[in-house]
């Protein structure tokens, strides 16, 4: 992303001290060693000469003279607080109310304006002046255009960078701007909406962050839910414990199992506190425990090579990453524009609420007409900006953006269901053992049980497909008799075009998962008959040597 900083400023002070400055800008030196002294000469530094090209990158909104901006912040906060009554003492003697002190407002470490530092890579093909407007942009849209505030682009170091300052009241509604702890981030979004739209570099965050892969939320539960996924793939392809150790650290995995209940912690994460087995499974607290760890590894016959297994949990891990639940086109007019990492798209959400969206680039393929299809999930999340107010940002998930694309565009989004990702998981588990000669024992065993259940609750969803497409078949013919009888009034409530449109899409989806069945049953079918050959042929041999050797 395009970099960005942010710091409060809780004094008057700071903000006085800049007039002086201002008044003799060229003939002031500006030192800046600590946060408070560069707070205390905010303004000063903010449109120093010989940063910013002699003042030509210096602009404000809401104010009357960017010299004079300490003095319209302050008379804005101050006109808000009488006019809210806020803040105002009462003189006993004389029963009137006492003249407004500014250090009345200031009590309570009260915020009193937010300062934002936008940088830009040195290797940016943009103007100062873009760039200055990327800035004007991102806070006006943060805003609202509701906050007063004064921004100057400095191009005095490799990498140019844009200094704003906005007053934490609203011009408008006398209340302040609420930084909460998703602020930065709502920041940080609308700034690279802008800055690639403009067609800025993102600049990524410090190392210890670049490890980081499509990974939206760094919370415990993804924490549980990454190491349960390796821990369930460690049991099937480790033979013993030292082995399931050492696999485990291969997959940036590290294990406890010194104190009573193990413990585990993503290496290749930010995870900093270890994660207890017994939280994993709500069902069986010790299944991650050492005891039964090794009695579940005793059931594996075959040893995979380190190397096997790591190629082999990347290969699962990639085709989770771009499985999908809902497939969707998306046409050229919908898309606002497109960046090396992925697209954003315009999108309505909700009354009088449009904005955008980014879709990394591993959930979109481009085709030969300009259009996209898009590869989404149930629950993935989408942080949806609206363009004129960010407090009507809002996190949208994946089913939600389906039905608002498709809505616009009119076109039938491609239901997969979830039991089709299931099958192709275990046809892949299979397949690997079969490379590697495993032909019987436990863990064929347990893939072969795990894929007649999938199979079963394949059959059963085709037959729900079934039923859901008769009763829509139904509601389309009452909708269509209704119309066709004039005496009769239309059901308002029945919406023929949407009816359609789910029609296709179930008939559909039906399709792709009624193919998959009959393919994976062929080749189960197909499986089965060479192994009873092999092992027909196996017994013939034996019997051939004991007559042998009588």
């Amino acid at each position: 992303m395009v970099y960005t900083k942010h710091f409060f400023i809780r004094s008057f002070d700071h903000l006085r001290k800049a007039e002086d400055y201002i008044k003799d800008a060229g003939k002031t030196t500006v030192k800046v060693t600590t946060e408070n002294n560069h707070l205390g000469n905010l303004f000063p530094y903010l449109i120093n000469e010989e940063k910013n090209l002699n003042k030509k990158l210096v602009s404000s909104f809401g104010i009357a003279s960017v010299e004079n901006a300490a003095d319209e912040f302050t008379a804005t906060k101050l006109n808000a607080a009488v006019t809210k009554g806020t803040d105002l003492e009462v003189d006993l003697r004389t029963g009137k109310l006492k003249s407004l002190e500014l250090k009345q407002l200031e009590t309570g470490n009260k915020i009193l304006a937010h300062h934002v530092i936008q940088s830009f890579s040195p290797d940016d093909r943009l103007s100062p002046e873009e760039i200055h407007e990327i800035g004007r942009k991102t806070i006006l849209e943060l805003t609202g255009n509701e906050h007063e505030f004064v921004i100057s682009t400095h191009v005095d170091r490799e990498h140019i960078h844009s200094h704003i300052i906005f007053n934490s009241t609203n011009m408008i509604t006398g209340n302040s701007f609420r930084w909460l702890k998703g602020t930065k981030v709502t920041l940080e979004k609308i700034s690279d909406k802008h800055a690639t739209r403009s067609g800025a570099i993102i600049i990524e965050k410090s190392p210890k962050n670049s490890h980081k892969k499509y990974t939206m939320w760094q919370t415990e539960n993804l924490f549980k839910y990454k190491i349960k996924s390796r821990l369930d793939f460690l049991l099937e392809h480790s033979s013993n414990i030292e082995d399931f150790k050492e696999k485990a650290a291969a997959l940036y995995l590290h294990v406890d199992f010194s104190k009573k209940w193990s413990t585990f912690r993503l290496l290749d994460q930010q995870q900093t506190k270890n994660t207890r087995g017994r939280t994993l499974s709500k069902s069986d607290p010790e299944k991650y425990n050492l005891d039964r760890i090794e009695q579940r590894l005793k059931e594996n016959s075959t040893c995979f090579s380190i190397e096997e297994v790591i190629e082999r949990y990347e290969e699962k891990e990639n085709a989770v990453k771009h499985d999908f639940d809902y497939q969707v086109k998306i046409e050229s007019w919908q898309v606002d524009h497109v960046t090396t990492k992925g697209i954003y798209l315009n999108v309505d959400f909700g009354v009088s609420n449009h904005g955008q969206l980014f879709i990394g680039g591993y959930k979109v393929d481009q085709s030969a007409d300009g259009d996209f299809n898009l590869y989404v999930k149930y629950d993935d999340v989408f942080y949806f900006m609206n363009e004129k107010n960010s407090e009507r940002n809002r996190y949208m998930n994946g089913e939600t953006l389906v039905k608002q694309l498709s809505l616009y565009n009119g076109t039938v989004p491609l239901k997969k269901e979830p039991v089709m990702s299931e099958l192709d998981d275990i046809i892949s588990a299979i397949n690997f053992l079969a490379d590697h000669n495993v032909n019987d024992g436990l863990q064929l065993q347990r893939l072969e049980m795990k894929l007649e259940r999938s199979l079963q609750e394949a059959q059963n969803k085709l037959k729900e497909l079934d039923e859901k497409l008769v009763d829509l078949n139904q509601l389309a013919k009452n909708y269509l008799i209704t119309n066709l009888d004039n005496k009769a009034e239309s059901d308002q409530s029945i919406d023929y075009e949407s009816i359609q449109k789910e029609l296709a899409s179930v008939k559909l989806s039906r399709s792709i998962l009624n193919d998959r069945f009959n393919e994976i049953v062929g080749e189960i079918e197909v499986y089965r008959e060479i192994q009873y050959i092999s092992e027909a042929t196996e017994d013939k041999t034996i019997y051939d040597d004991t007559m042998y050797k009588k």
